[in-house]
């Protein structure tokens, strides 16, 4: 039997990572479904479409993430099953040339509030952009000579934050 995992995408996020984490020790075939939000991740697991899901809880810099809990009590059958903790590193992502040249800022809201500090330290005139994922944003890098993406990856500029 193939256990569908559902997760919050698009690939390369780091729901993607802790879904992956998640399904090797599943010891079963499984299948990994991309949504676009929470909110599809967690109805699509009420709705009996995917047998797990895996969602951010929590953060230790900004704290609950009050979509998934407020979704958890409204969901009926919803349980959580296992808590998973994953590593995040965060890192500055650009086609600019320099940090002085990035006018723009995209990424999750959750990654924008964990790098606040740094974003002021060393991007105070980007304006911040909320993106649907860490993912996601990174697709505004090639057609945006002037914009930075905060995302996983290696660092193309230090320090991360």
């Amino acid at each position: 039997m193939v256990v569908s995992i559902a997760h919050l995408g698009p690939k390369g996020t780091y729901s993607e990572v802790a879904a992956l984490a998640f399904a090797e020790g599943v010891h079963r075939a499984w299948d990994l479904r991309s949504y676009a939000n929470i909110d599809g991740v967690l109805a699509a697991i009420a709705a009996g479409d995917c047998t797990f899901g895996v969602v951010p809880v929590e953060n230790s810099i900004q704290g609950s993430v009050t979509v998934t809990l407020d979704r958890l009590w409204q969901l009926q059958g919803l349980q959580v099953c296992q808590a998973l903790v994953l590593p995040i590193s965060h890192a500055i992502l650009s086609m600019a040339t320099s940090l002085e040249t990035v006018q723009v800022v995209y990424s999750h809201p959750q990654a924008l509030a964990q790098c606040y500090n740094w974003l002021q330290e060393y991007l105070p005139q980007a304006k911040q952009i909320a993106s649907a994922s860490t993912a996601e944003s990174l697709q505004h890098l090639k057609g945006e000579p002037m914009a930075a993406a905060i995302g996983a990856g290696l660092p193309i500029t230090e320090p991360t934050c």
